[in-house]
């Protein structure tokens, strides 16, 4: 299933489309991103904190710019993406580079679906 990212920029709206399996340099971006929300959430007493969320955000969005490329830029998808759909749509790319699925409840919390790395 391609994936796809919405990015709108100067007022026009573009859609980038990822057909191609992830490479090894999407992987290593993508396991960026979870290392960092597993530092985020490896407290349950502590959520995350400014410089974390900040540093998450940032991640995802170079991840997307190499994910989705075209001359797509981390700061076109800080800028240009929407907080909560474009949001969806590069976690979901980090998850299929990870060989995961994410699917949203009501409640709008992921649930990321696969099988655990073998020892």
């Amino acid at each position: 299933m391609p994936l796809k990212l919405k990015v709108k920029l100067k007022g026009k709206e573009t859609t980038y489309t990822r057909t191609e399996t992830p490479m090894l340099e999407n992987l290593m971006d993508a396991l960026k991103v979870q290392r960092q929300e597993t530092e985020m959430y490896s407290n349950p007493e502590q959520g995350p904190n400014d410089a974390q969320n900040d540093r998450r955000i940032k991640l995802l969005a170079e991840f997307a710019a190499r994910f989705w490329g075209n001359g797509l830029t981390s700061d076109d998808v800080l800028k240009g993406c929407a907080s909560i759909d474009g949001l969806n749509q590069i976690e979901e790319g980090v998850a299929a580079t990870l060989g995961l699925t994410v699917s949203y409840d009501d409640e709008a919390k992921p649930e990321v679906k696969g099988k655990a790395p073998k020892k």
